[in-house]
């Protein structure tokens, strides 16, 4: 297996003048591949002047730019354990996280030290976005890309998860390597491809493919850093213009709702949708479109973490968007499922990837759901210090337990029914999945998110609206909505009302709503 810093060896070497990465907006923070790898060298040096030895931690803990991606391919330059903490969390949070791994040392973005202050870290903190950082001044080493062992640790990843006990997700050389090696042969890209970084970094998934994998081919990549808005990333959209975007369902489905259904739902505009020879002008005139909102230079949109809205769907698989829907954990660093657009069916999230197996607990894995079983190079070995969670999180030989409910259709191709710890057992005993219920609310107007939740036997279905509609009139709104989506549900899961929320549900750093605190 090619290893990982490989690749990122390779396109040092091969493009050492084009830009690897920069923070949007920020002129003075650009790195070529050249730069950028005298930079790593340079923290290499600063780490082993703090006696940092192979295999120690090192924890990095703010938000996604320039410099955390540098500290990253520091430290594991340098053979050393990254410890990816989310700068979202409290001061007593992440100090715990700090201690807790036994980091010697902490990268430290804006306002992270800030945070630290009087609380009990062992760590020596480095603070990485200021003008003058500390290993500005240090002599890059000789020897810049070590490679431990294929199998060796190289990542401590703290998820967030839906508890106030965030877990330590234990992944190695070989879990990353299979992930790049995988992308490289079926998404390459290429010196002129550039993509904006909306992901944390401090996640696994943003990690991997908005950086780890685009530096791997030579592209270019721009951070963010600031906080997201709808205004900026336009902005970034029509100065990048990127060959491809990852994202989760609902951005696409409000683009389409929005702008698209609208149009398409006029009387004269469903005779020209459907009508001989007109109709492809017609859609390819919509696809153009979205393309364009997107930059320009869109080759295929990645969207992943809940299901798509089947109407959404149908309309993408009618202008032949290049889209597909690809599944992972951080626990499998983090690619499960994937199938390139142009061979994507509707509905499902891909299949297997290349070194890894799956089953489905069920007695028959395409008719009846079960919980996805996953064994393979990317799989992670297991949680950091948590021998009780360990313990039930793989099977007796060697399965990793996803805690997703699944069928397996009989070409390969998975589709997902929800996470088994949020299934409603129904009253005369069916299996109720309130992800596929709350995916037909989020995209009607008006509604901003749902959370499906199950009331003596009842269906109650919370929502936050959309800001600034009157509530006498939401109120009327949303009785219709009840009607209109029991239509596409069986009569089991039948929604028996909709309670609308004052306030924004509770989120955890990774933007999950806990739904532990909603009954």
């Amino acid at each position: 297996m090619k290893h990982y810093l490989d690749w990122i060896e390779t396109a040092c070497k091969e493009n050492p003048n084009s830009i690897a990465i920069r923070d949007f907006q920020c002129d003075d923070i650009v790195y070529t591949y050249s730069s950028m790898e005298h930079e790593v060298g340079k923290i290499k040096s600063l780490l082993r002047n703090l006696n940092v030895q192979p295999g120690d931690k090192v924890a990095i803990c703010g938000r996604s730019c320039s410099r955390w991606a540098i500290a990253f391919l520091g430290v594991v330059a340098s053979r050393a354990v990254v410890v990816s903490i989310l700068p979202d969390f409290t001061g007593n949070n992440i100090s715990y996280l700090v201690n807790h791994s036994g980091a010697k040392v902490v990268f430290a973005g804006n306002g992270i030290e800030a945070k630290l202050q009087g609380e009990d870290c062992h760590a020596r903190i480095i603070e990485m976005e200021d003008e003058m950082p500390q290993w500005k001044d240090c002599k890059p080493v000789n020897n810049i890309w070590e490679r431990g062992d294929i199998d060796d640790l190289v990542l401590i990843n703290y998820t967030s998860g839906t508890t106030d006990k965030p877990k330590g997700v234990m992944i190695t050389n070989r879990n990353i390597s299979s992930n790049i090696n995988f992308s490289q042969k079926r998404i390459p890209n290429h010196r002129g491809d550039r993509i904006i970084s909306v992901l944390p970094l401090s996640h696994i998934f943003g990690l991997m493919f908005d950086f780890l994998y685009q530096i791997a081919g030579g592209a270019e990549v721009v951070f963010m850093k600031r906080k997201v808005t709808p205004t900026l990333l336009l902005q970034a959209l029509n100065e990048v213009h990127p060959y491809m975007m990852l994202t989760v369902p609902l951005v696409i489905e409000k683009v389409i709702n929005g702008k698209v259904m609208p149009k398409i739902n006029k009387w004269w505009m469903k005779i020209l949708w459907y009508f001989p020879f007109i109709n492809h002008a017609v859609r390819n005139k919509v696809r153009e479109g979205i393309i364009a909102a997107f930059g320009g230079n869109l080759r295929v949109l990645i969207i992943g973490g809940a299901a798509m809205n089947k109407k959404v769907e149908k309309v993408l698989d009618q202008i032949k968007f290049p889209y597909t829907e690809g599944y992972g954990m951080t626990e499998c660093a983090p690619l499960v499922a994937y199938e390139d657009w142009y061979r994507y069916r509707r509905g499902t999230v891909g299949r297997p990837v290349d070194g890894v197996q799956v089953k489905v607990d069920s007695p028959r894995p395409s008719k009846v759901a079960g919980e996805l079983l996953v064994k393979g190079d990317s799989v992670f070995v297991g949680y950091y210090n948590n021998d009780e969670v360990n313990k039930v999180a793989f099977t007796k030989d060697g399965w990793f337990r996803t805690g997703d409910m699944c069928v397996i259709r009989h070409d390969g191709f998975i589709r997902l029914r929800g996470r088994c710890k949020n299934m409603i057992l129904g009253p005369t005993g069916q299996n109720i999945y309130p992800e596929e219920i709350e995916a037909k609310l989020n995209v009607l107007d008006k509604v901003a998110e749902s959370l499906v939740v199950d009331r003596a036997g009842k269906l109650i279905a919370l929502v936050y609206p959309d800001s600034g509609v009157d509530k006498e009139l939401l109120t009327e709104i949303m009785a219709e909505y009840v009607t209109r989506v029991n239509k596409e549900l069986p009569n089991y899961s039948h929604l028996s009302g909709i309670e609308i929320m004052e306030e924004e549900f509770e989120k955890t750093p990774k933007n999950s709503i806990k739904r532990f605190l909603y009954k």
